[in-house]
């Protein structure tokens, strides 16, 4: 499928996700303790801001009522899904239901929920919410970290998918030596 550009506002929204669904995206859930009971959805948009000083953000339409709650926080955890949480992924992606009835979960250090067994944790401070598009950033300065050894759940070309276990062998470079796992 191919995409002709005349104008700026020419691009088919549904042809834009579909190329964009070839970007294989982490699956995260983003979580705090809000003044009525533990917040947290899912966003398939985590991306690394800066390293120093640490800094991730991640988005969401700006007409979701979690995001309104989330947005008011200022501490949030991101727990980066492991590939056997699709379930979670699932949940905490509607509107309605016990999220947190899902997985067993226990408090980080800024006291947001964080899920056993995920990928990683990244604790935040909330830095800034901003507008982008039809949607709404929010960045947040990582204030604390861990990971695990569980490989992490993907969203791939509309789907959940697993990487291939061939996928994470060590390949030498110069070029990417600094990304260090």
């Amino acid at each position: 499928m191919s995409l002709t550009l005349d104008s700026p506002h020419t691009i088919d929204p549904s042809t834009l996700r579909r190329a964009l669904g070839r970007i294989p995206t982490s699956v995260s859930v983003v979580t705090a303790a809000g003044d009525d009971g533990p917040i947290g959805m899912t966003v398939g948009s985590l991306t690394s801001v800066s390293s120093d000083p640490p800094l991730v953000a991640f988005f969401a339409l700006a007409s979701s009522h979690t995001f309104t709650q989330l947005r008011t926080v200022d501490h949030f955890c991101i727990n980066v899904l492991a590939e056997d949480q699709g379930e979670m992924c699932f949940g905490f992606a509607s509107r309605n239901g016990a999220k947190f009835d899902i997985g067993r979960w226990e408090r980080c250090c800024s006291d947001a929920p964080r899920v056993h067994g995920a990928a990683a944790w990244i604790e935040c401070t909330r830095e800034s919410v901003f507008e982008a598009g039809d949607h709404l950033g929010m960045m947040g300065r990582v204030s604390h970290v861990e990971y695990s050894d569980n490989r992490p759940l993907v969203f791939h070309r509309g789907k959940l998918s697993r990487l291939h276990p061939g996928a994470t062998r060590d390949i030498s470079t110069t070029r990417l030596d600094w990304w260090a796992l």
